[in-house]
């Protein structure tokens, strides 16, 4: 392989690049319910709805999920939702929080923000390892509390809750809630504070963090280090973005906090020394694991396409007159 071509395939598997293609695509998507909410007011030309913005509501959609896992059938209504989450679970039980590491728009964010603090500082603050340790507590405490009262809401319950016209325009409603002030100020201080401290949100406050972790735990694809061909460069610590210390792991990165980033594999000097690995025996070089991961998510998205598991079955019709009857500003902050 010519060195030019082994440049741009670093490039388009690196995370920044992947994490920021999945960034523009749902902002993009974004942009056009927020067009889809001006035709529904006859304020311009139809735009289709988009169903990938179903991520902004991860809480509801893991109440239908629970829902059809205990025998509430499919969400025909608003599927996507349910799609979203039965592929992030999928890629964080394959590839250790695959969905944190590669494709999380929201995460993406905050690590860039914690990438320009890098570039500003040099370098960001960790703070003491009791305060980083309890820090993560909190977010596996609000995890396992979220999913408790998740897992016990009735199945009747979590059906009538997909049904709500509420829920069908939720996204709508918490799309509209990012431009009031109260929101705007909290994305700024988790902005900057990620720039100081690397992405507090992801580290210490995501409930959906602290399940996709622990799901990671189980994948059978993880970094492995060989300690005789370690020579102990500190390469792949410093360079790790969730604070593992990968020089001091006996054999498996076992910490609930790597989401497969690959950036220690990459900067490993050694070949053999630190390996990405499939069931610990076969090799997964650091530039197929990212194409895996969007693969994965890819494959479940079009079957769920091409068996009409994906679209809404709500009429648009049916939009505009929720849209027009004033519900969606009584429940946002300044409504639209």
């Amino acid at each position: 392989m010519s060195d030019r071509l082994r440049r741009l395939l670093d490039l388009v598997t690196s995370r920044v690049f992947v994490r920021s293609a999945f960034l523009v695509f749902f902002l993009g998507a974004c942009a056009q319910l927020l067009l889809f909410v001006r035709w529904a007011a006859g304020e311009g030309g139809f735009v289709p709805r988009p169903e990938a913005v179903a991520g902004l509501l991860p809480v509801g959609h893991f109440t239908s999920f629970f829902g059809w896992m205990r025998g509430g059938g499919w969400d025909t209504l608003l599927p996507a939702g349910l799609v979203i989450i039965i592929a992030a679970i999928t890629v964080s039980l394959l590839f250790k929080r695959g969905f944190c590491g590669w494709i999380c728009p929201v995460g993406t964010v905050w690590e860039l923000a914690e990438l320009l603090g890098r570039r500003l500082f040099g370098r960001t603050i960790r703070v003491p390892r009791w305060l980083d340790r309890t820090g993560r507590g909190v977010r596996y405490v609000l995890a396992a509390v979220i999913l408790a009262y998740l897992v016990l809401v009735p199945v009747a319950q979590a059906v009538a809750f997909r049904e709500l016209p509420y829920m069908w325009t939720a996204d709508i409603k918490i799309l509209s809630g990012f431009a009031s002030p109260a929101f705007i100020i909290a994305g700024l201080v988790a902005f900057v504070l990620s720039m100081l401290f690397s992405p507090v949100w992801c580290r210490y406050l995501c409930p959906l963090g602290g399940w996709y972790s622990t799901l990671g735990l189980a994948s059978p694809c993880a970094v492995h280090r060989d300690g005789e061909k370690c020579i102990e460069c500190h390469k792949c610590t410093k360079v790790c973005h969730a604070l593992v210390d990968v020089e001091q792991v006996p054999d498996r990165v076992w910490a609930p906090e790597c989401d497969g980033c690959m950036d220690c594999v990459r900067v490993c000097p050694v070949p053999g020394a630190l390996e990405a690995r499939f069931l610990g025996r076969w090799r997964i070089a650091a530039w197929v694991w990212p194409l895996l991961v969007v693969g994965v998510w890819l494959a479940i998205f079009l079957i769920a396409k091409l068996t009409h598991n994906w679209d809404t079955t709500i009429p648009n019709e049916t939009f505009k007159q929720i849209i027009n009857s004033g519900a969606i500003g009584q429940h946002t902050p300044g409504g639209l």
